[in-house]
C-alpha cells in the first residue's frame, strides 16, 4: 500500500517536473536567484515551499467542505471546487508577493530582455494552475479506483 507521504511526495515531483519548461523563460528563470546562487537548488526551495502551501491548502479544503466523516457527492464536488480556486489563488498570490517584494530588495527586476515579466508570470501560474489541477484529479481517481472492492 502507497503511504500518504509516498503520494504527496510524488505529487510534488510531478508537478515540480511539469513546470520545469517554463524555466526557459528568462524573465521566470531570473526569479529563481534567490536565495541562494544555484538555479535548482533555488527551484527545489521555492518549488517545494510552494507545493507545501499547496497541499496545505488541499487539506484546509476538504475539512471545510466534508470534515473528517465519509465524503458525499456534494462533498467532493466542493473540494474539487475548493482545490481549483486554491490552485490559481496560492501561487497567484506568490507571484503578487514576488512582483511586490523581489524588485524593492533588488533581487529581481521586471524589466528586461525578452516576454514581459507579469506576462512571463501569469503564464507560470496558469500552468501551475493546470499541472495541479490535473494531479490532484488523477490522484484522486487513482486513489477511487484502487479502493474499490475486488
Amino acid at each position: 500500500m502507497i503511504s500518504e507521504i509516498g503520494i504527496v511526495t510524488g505529487f510534488a515531483v510531478v508537478v515540480l517536473l511539469f513546470w520545469s519548461p517554463l524555466l526557459a523563460i528568462t524573465r521566470l528563470r531570473e526569479l529563481l536567484r534567490w536565495p541562494t546562487r544555484w538555479l535548482v537548488v533555488n527551484y527545489l526551495l521555492i518549488g517545494g515551499g510552494l507545493l507545501v502551501g499547496q497541499c496545505l491548502s488541499y487539506l484546509v479544503v476538504i475539512l471545510l467542505s466534508a470534515g473528517t466523516g465519509t465524503v458525499t457527492g456534494s462533498d467532493a464536488v466542493r473540494i474539487v471546487g475548493g482545490v481549483f480556486l486554491a490552485n490559481i489563488f496560492l501561487p497567484g498570490i506568490s507571484a503578487l508577493a514576488a512582483l511586490r517584494i523581489l524588485p524593492a530588495r533588488g533581487y529581481w527586476t521586471p524589466k528586461g530582455d525578452g516576454l514581459n515579466s507579469h506576462i512571463a508570470l501569469g503564464i507560470g501560474v496558469i500552468w501551475y494552475a493546470v499541472i495541479t489541477s490535473f494531479g490532484f484529479v488523477f490522484v484522486g481517481l487513482v486513489l477511487m479506483f484502487a479502493d474499490l472492492p475486488t
